[in-house]
């Protein structure tokens, strides 16, 4: 069943609602709901449908967003809902961004006893995942201010996908975040994902414009947005609006949801795309979706030292939802080791942003 709390970012259009919370920028007519599924108008007011909504949680590390540069090895209470903005044709989640809730295993937790909850279980923060959390924002915005109070940080799993208004809102209460920039390409986010590129690199620059720590995932689908000119042109981006030190995380795309029938892209070209973002001048580039690459540790840039290795565990607790694992190609990471000097390379000195205890 539905929960109702009254939405954030709307006004009133020609007898409907016009919500304002992403570029969708959706007008909805009284009784129905917009595009992310979470967001009805009821009498000519616009309503959050899954505030408190909590359809998946689990206990993992940081390194499973993928967040390698953030406080390496905490343990992060990682909560969803349902609904999102974006319809990826590979999505691993889908049956959290298109199945509804009505019928559908959940909880309710006002925002105290999701903090609770997480203080319990261990964590060192909340990380809002699994579905799209810009949909989720006026919980995750009042979750966060009381998560923060208890000495807990947050971090953001986002398409980016918001608004300026209510990104900058939102952002206030985000330590870290994780940006999937799912193509370099207009083409190819509305033929793959239903959306646009200009919002998502917006909230990248917004989000280092406040000091936030950001990493940057680039899912890989291949044929799709694995050009080498397309990989080029994301890469100089990254350098030029985000710096080389920004993590970027070259994920593998698997064969699902709506492109099963396409091959994924081979560990080898992968490789081949992680040295030519290097060779374009970042320092640290990864490889996710899979635990057969040694690309997951962290080098000194300067001197090529190990400054942070992780295994990868294949025993880590596994999501389920509706008898549907979910974020099945996130592997988890559970041995994670630390030679920092401070945030400084122990051979030769090299500084790093590197955040951590």
């Amino acid at each position: 069943m539905e929960a109702l709390s009254p939405a954030r970012w709307w006004e009133r259009e020609a007898g409907a609602v016009r919500c304002l919370l992403c570029p969708r920028t959706c007008i909805i007519k009284d009784g129905k709901i917009g595009f992310c599924m979470v967001r009805r108008n009821i009498g000519g007011s616009l309503f959050s449908t899954n505030y408190g909504i909590v359809s998946v949680s689990t206990i993992d590390n940081i390194e499973k967003k993928p967040i390698f540069h953030f406080l390496p090895g905490s343990k992060l209470y990682s909560v969803g809902s349902f609904g999102c903005n974006l319809r990826c044709l590979y999505c691993q989640n889908y049956p959290l961004v298109e199945g509804g809730f009505e019928a559908a295993p959940h909880r309710r937790l006002p925002p105290r006893d999701l903090v609770s909850e997480a203080i319990s279980r261990g964590a060192d923060g909340i990380a809002w995942t699994f579905n799209e959390p810009i949909v989720w924002s006026e919980y995750v915005i009042e979750t966060s201010r009381l998560a923060h109070k208890e000495g807990l940080y947050c971090m953001l799993n986002t398409n980016g996908y918001i608004m300026d208004g209510p990104r900058d809102e939102l952002l206030e209460v985000v330590d870290a975040i994780k940006v999937d920039i799912k193509g370099f390409s207009n083409r190819f986010y509305n033929e793959v994902c239903g959306g646009s590129l200009g919002p998502v690199l917006r909230t990248c620059r917004a989000a280092l414009g406040k000091g936030i720590h950001i990493e940057i995932a680039y899912p890989v689908v291949r044929g799709m947005n694995d050009s080498p000119d397309e990989i080029g042109r994301f890469c100089e981006w990254v350098r030029l609006n985000l710096g080389s030190e920004t993590p970027v995380h070259f994920i593998m795309v698997h064969s699902f949801h709506r492109i099963a029938f396409n091959a994924e892209i081979k560990l080898e070209d992968l490789e081949k795309i992680r040295i030519s973002a290097i060779q374009s001048g970042l320092n640290y580039v990864y490889i996710g979706g899979t635990t057969k690459s040694p690309a997951q540790n962290t080098y000194c840039p300067g001197c090529g030292d190990l400054l942070i290795s992780r295994a990868g565990d294949a025993s880590a607790e596994k999501v389920y939802y509706k008898d549907q694992q979910v974020s099945r190609f996130c592997p988890s990471r559970s041995d994670v080791r630390v030679m920092l000097s401070g945030r400084s390379c122990p051979r030769c000195g090299r500084a790093t942003a590197i955040v951590t205890k």
